[in-house]
């Protein structure tokens, strides 16, 4: 019996110094447990006569809520759109304002920096940011004819913009394309132009052709798609005015909403799906015609999968209805979400509101709320008041224990273009702490091998023996 309990307490030791060994492996080579991430959704509001604007963050979790919701931030004007990357959300600064300002998801009321993104334009209005990384992106300039190339990580307006792109070849009469969307797959950006000839004034709007254009997002040239022409290389779409854009990985096909004439009515949008290596386009669904028109204009669109898909249909001003649809086959449901029928259905223009949970986030602008749907059943899993009027979503990836980065101004969000503010890095004291906890493991382990061998020396000097 003594002997088993020497061979015991011997392996007992081998077996401690091998734990030992193993876990300093494993801890050198792992994330720390505070690196651990939830998503937040970032939400553009606006007041109901859009006098004014602002922004709320809103928790993605839990399902079934109650998710918490801050409201209200930082109020600016009414027309303003929001992208995401990392920790950090952009709040765009639209017609007349021509300005960008960073957040850290952290800090959603201090702003790290706002830069100008006027340039020579009369009126650059910026409708879309569409990032390679977090040193590069692309700023689609709704009222210029060159989209900028950006540094979202840059400290200073110095560093901020790093190139243009020139897509003066699918100007219309105005001089402008109207560059209003985009999304990048396999290194290639696709940017959606609604070429509308505003020259004749607010009212005598022309809907020309729409087109998409491909650049290379690393040399920064245009594709030749083989289904343009001389001087416009893209792809034609064939439905008028597209809005949202969305790229499905597991079917590899970009979807591109159309809206069509919203003001007078004409029925020249829908869905179309578009390869984004063969560059072939396909209308999966049409809004119709003057005398066929079931869903109205197609005024927005969320794409979940292969084959569950949103859109808004637009029946008049402020007269909104969702409808589910197939968006392999195309096939219409024939019922709406009836809570959201005849309501203004703002902010599915990005087409990218399902969060992590396979939830839809809806813009609901009669009652200042976002209704959150449940795409496996269709039904509400909560309503979250925004208080002023919900337009656009973004979700944002936190770091729960990252360091915010900070503004060195108490300067507002409409301090005007040029204003820049200029945020601080992590100074890595997490990195510290990860290291610090590493050592204090590995410390025990040595002080348990240490009292095993010590506390029995007898099983250092006995060796293994066998009873007669």
């Amino acid at each position: 019996m003594k002997n088993w309990l020497l061979f015991f307490r011997q392996k007992s030791l081998v077996v401690a110094i091998s734990v030992l060994a193993v876990l300093g492996f494993v801890f050198m080579n792992v994330q720390p447990a505070w690196s651990e991430v939830t998503q937040t959704a970032v939400v553009v509001t606006t007041a109901s006569d859009y006098s004014s604007g602002a922004h709320s963050v809103v928790t993605v979790d839990p399902v079934g809520g109650p998710r918490v919701a801050q409201n209200n931030l930082l109020p600016t004007k009414s027309d303003i759109g929001i992208a995401a990357y990392g920790n950090f959300f952009y709040r765009i600064g639209r017609y007349q304002m021509n300005h960008l300002t960073k957040f850290d998801i952290n800090a959603p009321e201090t702003p790290i920096w706002q830069f100008s993104v006027l340039g020579a334009d009369e009126d650059a209005n910026p409708h879309d940011m569409v990032f390679v990384s977090e040193e590069k992106a692309y700023l689609l300039r709704y009222g210029s004819a060159k989209a900028w190339i950006i540094n979202p990580s840059a400290a200073t307006e110095d560093e901020f913009k790093i190139g243009e792109l020139d897509l003066s070849a699918y100007d219309d009469a105005d001089g402008v394309p109207e560059m209003h969307s985009g999304v990048i797959t396999d290194g290639k950006l696709f940017i959606t132009f609604q070429r509308q000839d505003r020259s004749g004034g607010y009212g005598s709007w022309v809907l020309n052709e729409a087109w998409m254009a491909v650049f290379d997002t690393e040399t920064d040239t245009e594709i030749i798609t083989g289904k343009g022409n001389d001087t416009m290389h893209g792809i034609p779409l064939p439905a008028k005015n597209p809005q949202s854009i969305r790229y499905l990985e597991e079917n590899n096909t970009i979807y591109v909403q159309c809206a069509g004439d919203l003001m007078d009515a004409i029925y020249s949008g829908g869905i179309v799906s578009v390869s984004p290596s063969a560059y072939e386009t396909s209308l999966i669904i049409d809004d119709g015609d003057d005398d066929n028109h079931p869903y109205g204009n197609i005024a927005g669109m969320a794409i979940v999968s292969p084959t569950k898909g949103y859109f808004v249909g637009y029946a008049g001003w402020e007269d909104n209805s969702l409808y589910t649809f197939n968006p392999s086959t195309g096939d219409v449901d024939d019922l709406t979400i009836a809570y959201l029928d005849n309501k203004n259905l703002a902010g599915m223009e990005t087409g990218a509101y399902a969060d992590k949970n396979g939830m839809l986030w809806v813009c609901n602008a009669t009652d200042g709320e976002l209704v959150i749907i449940n795409t496996a059943d269709d039904s509400i899993d909560e309503i979250v008041s925004t208080e002023l009027n919900p337009q656009r979503v973004a979700f944002v990836t936190v770091d729960d224990n990252q360091q915010p980065e900070t503004s060195s101004s108490d300067d507002d969000d409409d301090s005007g273009g040029g204003t820049c503010f200029i945020g601080t890095a992590t100074d890595g004291s997490h990195d510290f702490i990860h290291k610090a906890s590493i050592f204090s493991l590995l410390f025990i382990g040595f002080l348990m091998a240490y009292f095993i061998s010590g506390r029995y020396p007898e099983a250092r000097k006995s060796g293994i023996k066998t009873e007669s």
